[in-house]
This record gives structure tokens, sequence and C-alpha cells, in this order.
């Protein structure tokens, strides 16, 4: 090693250049390039492995969009989901990266809060920093325009090589990871009814979400299927959030006479448990509250709700797996997970009305 190369090597608090990286190994620029390129140009595995370890010791990271220049590839991944400070997504979020992060891929997360034009508006991002592939994390929107527009926003994306990856009740077709949202509010209906409970609400999420209305047939399917008397009046929409589901309770509460609720997600069944509270009504001895999804903190509410899992994480991871087949060109299957009943104390059991 020279003076030089040594002098360089000790300066690690500075920024190295691809030239440095050559002088250390002793090649041409050129050649350093090939090698943190990923270029298909034939480099000896001694020239490769010298390259390597002086791009090491300098702790050299080589421009990402310069790479993708020379090999096609970004190494980057775009993720779409319409708000990441809902636990729901934020475990979806961790089980991709940490299904990609030791194969060199890094992702770009959006929130979209659930607005068409600023979904479409992530999306043209993504396509402007060339990412490999694109993961919509949440369902798609209901809204006809935006539909069409990005129908044909993705295909082009995949015709031009890029991967599109699905994790929700979605208008795209790609790679899917399933989770049957319909049978799992089915099954938490079916779980009320064997706890007694006949006279059942229902609080569901924004109307313009596709997975809103699979969860709401989830519903109104299993209401029918064992002849409970459900109405309009059972159903009121609390927008997937906390308050929107306290504020949705109190709608119930003034219109129909309940035994059990049962909300779309888990912030909403929160949502509800801290309305029930602040009304003086116990729960579950008065009414009885299930949630959907099992986030974090569904266990730390005013009453530890009873709720159906998601397994989130593993969808996520999942969607990794399935991402990384398709950029490397292999047949992947779409990958179907099942979700559990977790009781905790937010439910009674009753004696069924005759």
């Amino acid at each position: 090693m020279t003076r030089d190369t040594d002098s360089a090597v000790k300066k690690g608090t500075e920024s190295h250049s691809l030239r440095h990286v050559a002088e250390l190994a002793g090649v041409s620029v050129a050649t350093a390039s090939r090698v943190m390129s990923g270029s298909s140009h034939p480099v000896s595995e001694q020239t490769r492995e010298k390259v390597l370890e002086a791009a090491n010791q300098l702790s050299f990271q080589p421009n990402r969009l310069a790479r993708a220049l020379v090999t096609a590839r970004s190494h980057t991944v775009g993720v779409l989901v319409h708000d990441i400070s809902d636990p729901y997504f934020g475990e979806i979020v961790k089980g991709l990266e940490d299904g990609i992060h030791a194969e060199d891929y890094r992702l770009f997360v959006a929130s979209s809060e659930r607005d068409p034009q600023k979904e479409l508006d992530y999306v043209r991002a993504f396509f402007a920093h060339q990412v490999d592939a694109i993961v919509f994390a949440a369902s798609s929107l209901t809204d006809a325009a935006y539909a069409e527009t990005l129908e044909a926003m993705a295909k082009r994306f995949t015709d031009g090589g890029g991967v599109i990856v699905v994790l929700s009740d979605h208008l795209l077709r790609g790679a899917k990871v399933w989770f049957d949202n319909k049978r799992a509010v089915s099954e938490m209906v079916r779980y009320l009814h064997r706890r007694g409970h006949r006279r059942i609400g229902y609080l569901t999420g924004p109307s313009d979400l596709e997975v809103s209305l699979v969860r709401l047939a989830g519903f109104t399917a299993a209401a029918e299927e064992l002849g409970l008397d459900v109405g309009p009046e059972n159903i009121a929409n609390g927008h997937f959030t906390a308050v929107g589901g306290g504020e949705a309770m109190g709608e119930l509460l003034d219109r129909v006479d309940l035994t059990a609720v049962l909300a779309a997600n888990d912030l909403m069944a929160i949502g509800a448990l801290r309305r029930l509270h602040s009304a003086g009504i116990g729960v579950p001895d008065e009414l009885s509250v299930a949630g959907l999804d099992d986030i974090p903190i569904a266990e730390y509410g005013p009453v530890p709700l009873t709720t159906m899992r998601v397994p989130t994480y593993q969808i996520g991871l999942e969607g990794a797996s399935l991402l990384l087949k398709a950029l490397r060109k292999e047949d992947a299957d779409d990958v179907h997970v099942t979700g559990e009943i977790v009781e905790r104390d937010s439910v009674a059991t009753i004696e069924p009305e005759q």
C-alpha cells in the first residue's frame, strides 16, 4: 500500500470516490466501475475481490442512480400505504424491509392519505426515481378516474420490466399476498353469535376503499346466513380511525339497541371503547366490542380487545419473498395467509334471546 493510499484509508471521516477505490485496488477506474456497478463485462475473480476489499476499507458507497444506468436496476422499491402512522401499515412495511434488506434493496414509503390524486402522484414519483418495483400495501380506492389512470400507469411500468406486488384487496394484478377479509369479518360475526349475541352493530370503513366494501360484505353475508336482523341502522362509518370509531359508536347508541359491536379495524374499536367508557357503559358487561387486525395496542386499550389477528408482519415478509422472486424472473404463486381470533376481555357470553 502506498503512502497516498494509506493516507486515504485513514481519512475515515471523508467521503471517497470511485477513483480512490481504483487507486487503492491498483486497477483502472473503468474496472472498478464494472465491479461496483455489477456490470456483465468480464472481470477476473481476483481483480473483483481486490476492488471490493478496497471499497470496504474506504467505506465506499456507490451511487445507486449511476449504477442503475449500467444495470437497469436501481435496487429501490416504492411502497404505497394509506397512512404510515397506522400500526397496521407499520407492521407490513417492517416485514417488507426485513425481507429485502439482505438483498441490498431499499424502500421508499409514501403515504397517500386515501387521496386519489396524491396516490397517482406518488406512483409517478416512483417512476421518476426508476424504482424496480412498486408494492401496493393498501387497498385500492374506488374512484373510477383513479382506477383507469392507475391501470394504464401500471401497464406501462410492467411492460418496461417493472414489478408490481399487491398486499391488499386491489384492482391491480400482480404478485399477491392474499388475506381473505370477507371471511375474517364473517368469522368474527359467527364468533359473536356463538357467544349469544343476536343484536350486533358494525363500524365500517370509508366507502371509497375496496377493503371497506369487502369487509362490509363479510358482515352482511354472515348476518344473513345466521338470520340476524341487521339493517342500515346497525351500521355506522368510523373511517378506519379511533376518532371516527368513537363518533360512529355514538351514532349507534342513539338509534339502535345492541348487545355487541364489531369494528372493521382495531382503531375504530378502540375509539368505540373510549366512547362507551365516557358514557358510563360497561364493556363487556353492558355491551361487547370486537375488532379486526390485532394491532400492537389492541391489548392496551381501556379494555383489552378481542379481535381477529391479521398477520401483517407475515404479509410483509411474504410480499418481500414474492417481490424478490419476481425481480429474478422466477415463477411464484400467490401466497394465502390466514388470521386467528384472539380472545381478550371485551366480549362477554350472554344468554341468547328467544
